[in-house]
C-alpha cells in the first residue's frame, strides 16, 4: 500500500503543457508525536506519555514490520533492528530449527534460495483473470456456463472488465505523461546547453533567447512549470513510474509474477521458502513504515520513532503490486512463532482467493496474544461496503479477531480536514484514526521524506501500542487493543469533510461516522489509563 497521488489532469497542446499534483501539507517533522493542547497539532501525545511514565523502567518490545522490506543498515534504524539471537549469521545452517536458514533479522517471502527477489507484481484481480481466462475466454453469456461454474464466470467477467477499463485509461494517460516527460527533458537539456549552466532559475528561462519554434515551445514549457507552485519533477517522475507499473505489471495478465520465484502460491503446505534478504528491492515503503514505529530516539539523526524501546523484526511479503495470501499467512505465522508482540501491516487489497488460509494464520497469532495493526487503505472508500483484505472478520467467521485494529489516517489539524482525503473509513470496520498525512520518516540510503497514507497511520498506532507495552509488559494483546480503543482523543462530533480524492467541500459528515470510536489514538490517555488498571 503505497503513497496515493491525486493527479488532476494533463493538457497537451502543441506548445503548452501543464499539470499539477495534490499540494503537500506543510507540517512539522515530528508532529505525530505531539499533543493538541500543548502543541496545537492533533498528534498522539507520545512525548507527553513518555514524560508521564519516566519513573518506570521500560522493556524492549518486538514489532514485526510485514512490508516491502527495510533498509536495515539505515543510520536511524540499524540499532533497533531485531536480531535472532539463536541464529548464527552466514553459516548456512538453520541453527534455531525454525525452518528458516540464517533468519538473523527476519525473513523474505518474496525471494528464493538462489537469491532471486520479486519486486514488481500483478494485482490480485489480474492473477484471478489469468487463472480463469483459459476456461472462460470467448464465452459470451452466463447461459453457456454450467451451474457449478457460474460464480467463477461472474468473477471472471468482473475482473476482465476492470482490467480492460484500467488498461485503457492508464495507457492513454501514460502516453500523455510520457510525451510531457520527453518534451520537458528536451527543454531542460536545451536551455542548459544554451546558457552553459547545469542549473537555472526562472529569470534564466525568461532571459533565454530561443532559436526557432521548438526552443520557443521549450521556453513556454519551462516557464509554465516553474511558475506553478505545485510542480515537482520528482513527483512527475513518481507518477510516470506509477503509470508504467500499472500498464506493465499490475494489470498486465501476460506478466506472470510468481513464475520468477519458481514457487506455487497456491501450495500452502510449503511454508519454508524464500531467503534472508530483508532489504531486497522496493524497500522504500517498508523503511518509512519502520522509521515511524522505531527510528532511534534522541540520537540527533533524522527523526525519532514513536517507541524508544523497540526491536523491529523485518518480514518482506509486500511487492510492488498486491501481496500473495500465502506470503502474508506465512509472515504472520513467522512473527507469532518468533517473538513478535505487535505486527504492523501497512498493505491491503480487494480480493483474497485464499482468505481461509490467511484467517487461520490470523487466528494462530490471536491465540498467541499478538496485537495485529492493519492500515484501512487509501481509496477514500467506506470499507463497511468495499472489501479490504486481510480482515479480522471474514464471512465464514462467527466472531472477529480480538487482537486486531484497523486504522484510518488523520491530519495534524483538529478541524474539518482532520481525516486524510485519501483515507478509507467505516463505522464498523475502522477502529480508530492516527496521524497519516505528511508524516516524516526514514527512506533507504540514509534519506528521509514526508509520506501520506494509512500506511503511515498504522505504524503510528503500532508505535503507540509498543510504547505502552514497553512500560506494561504483562498487558495482553486483547487488553492492549481495548486500552487504545477506549482512550482515543474523542473527535466524535467534529464536523469534517468526508474523505474524497477531489476534496469536495460539500461532502461533510461527523467524525464519529468514520470509525468505531470517532477518535484518534492517544498515547498519553492510554498511559494514564494503564497506570490505573495495571499498576
Amino acid at each position: 500500500m503505497t503513497n496515493r497521488h491525486t493527479f488532476f489532469g494533463l493538457a497537451l497542446v502543441l506548445a503548452s503543457y501543464s499539470f499539477s499534483f495534490a499540494q503537500d501539507e506543510k507540517s512539522l517533522i515530528d508532529w505525530q508525536r505531539k499533543d493538541l493542547t500543548s502543541d496545537g497539532v492533533a498528534g498522539v501525545s507520545s512525548l507527553k506519555a513518555i514524560e508521564l511514565l519516566k519513573d518506570r523502567k521500560p522493556k524492549k518490545v518486538v514489532v514485526a514490520i510485514i512490508d516491502s522490506g527495510v533498509d536495515i543498515d539505515h543510520e536511524d534504524l540499524k540499532d533497533n533492528i531485531w536480531v535472532n539471537a539463536d541464529e548464527i549469521p552466514g553459516n548456512g545452517i538453520d541453527d534455531d530449527k525454525n525452518g528458516y536458514v540464517d533468519d538473523v533479522h527476519g525473513w523474505n517471502f518474496l525471494g528464493n534460495a538462489n537469491g532471486t527477489n520479486l519486486d514488481e507484481a500483478n494485482l490480485e484481480l489480474t492473477r484471478i483473470f489469468r487463472k480463469l481466462a483459459p476456461k472462460f475466454q470467448g464465452v459470451e453469456s452466463a447461459k453457456a456456463v454450467a451451474a457449478e461454474d457460474k460464480a467463477d464466470y461472474a468473477l471472471y467477467v468482473k475482473v476482465r472488465d476492470e482490467i480492460n477499463k484500467e488498461l485503457k485509461e492508464s495507457a492513454q494517460e501514460f502516453a500523455q505523461i510520457g510525451a510531457f516527460v520527453t518534451i520537458f527533458n528536451m527543454a531542460d537539456s536545451a536551455i542548459k546547453a544554451s546558457i552553459k549552466k547545469d542549473s537555472y532559475s526562472l529569470d534564466d528561462v525568461m532571459r533565454w533567447k530561443p532559436e526557432g519554434e521548438q526552443q520557443t515551445m521549450f521556453q513556454q514549457v519551462l516557464s509554465g512549470v516553474m511558475t506553478d507552485p505545485n510542480f515537482s519533477k520528482a513527483e512527475l517522475d513518481k507518477y510516470y513510474d506509477y503509470l508504467n507499473d500499472k500498464v506493465s505489471f499490475h494489470y498486465n495478465p501476460k506478466y506472470d509474477d510468481r513464475s520468477l520465484l519458481g514457487d506455487d502460491p497456491d501450495d500452502f503446505a510449503n511454508r519454508f521458502y524464500g531467503n534472508n534478504d530483508v532489504s531486497a528491492p522496493h524497500n522504500d515503503h517498508g523503511t518509512h513504515v519502520a522509521g515511524i514505529v522505531g527510528a532511534v530516539v534522541g540520537n540527533g539523526i533524522g527523526m525519532d520513532g514513536i517507541c524508544p524501546q523497540v526491536e523491529l523484526m523485518i518480514l518482506r511479503a509486500v511487492p510492488n503490486g498486491d501481496e500473495f495470501d500465502k506470503d502474508i499467512a506465512n509472515a504472520i505465522r513467522y512473527a507469532a512463532d518468533n517473538g513478535a508482540e505487535i505486527m504492523n501491516m501497512s498493505f491491503g487489497k480487494g480480493y483474497s482467493p485464499h482468505a481461509d488460509e490467511v484467517h487461520k494464520a490470523i487466528r494462530y497469532a490471536e491465540e498467541k496474544g499478538v496485537l495485529m495493526i492493519h492500515a484501512a487503505g487509501n481509496d477514500s472508500e467506506n470499507i463497511d461496503k468495499a472489501p479490504n483484505f486481510p480482515s479480522p472478520f471474514y464471512e465464514f467467521q462467527s466472531t472477529p479477531c480480538q487482537t486486531w485494529l484497523t486504522i484510518g489516517a488523520s491530519s495534524s489539524n483538529a478541524d474539518n480536514s482532520l481525516p486524510g482525503v485519501f483515507s478509507n473509513y467505516g463505522i464498523k470496520n475502522v477502529d480508530l484514526f492516527a496521524p497519516g498525512v505528511q508524516v516524516y520518516s526514514a527512506k533507504p540510503d540514509n534519506n528521509y521524506e514526508y509520506e501520506d497514507g494509512t500506511s503511515m497511520a498504522a505504524p503510528v498506532t503500532s508505535g503507540v501500542a509498543a510504547l505502552i507495552k514497553s512500560y506494561f509488559p504483562n498487558i495482553t494483546g486483547v487488553q492492549l487493543k481495548e486500552l487504545l480503543v477506549s482512550t482515543c482523543t474523542n473527535y466524535s462530533n467534529l464536523k469534517v469533510l468526508l474523505p474524497d480524492p477531489e476534496y469536495n467541500p460539500k461532502k461533510a459528515t461527523k467524525f464519529k461516522k468514520l470509525s468505531r470510536t470517532g477518535g484518534v489514538v492517544n498515547a498519553y490517555n492510554a498511559a494514564q489509563r494503564a497506570l490505573e488498571l495495571y499498576p
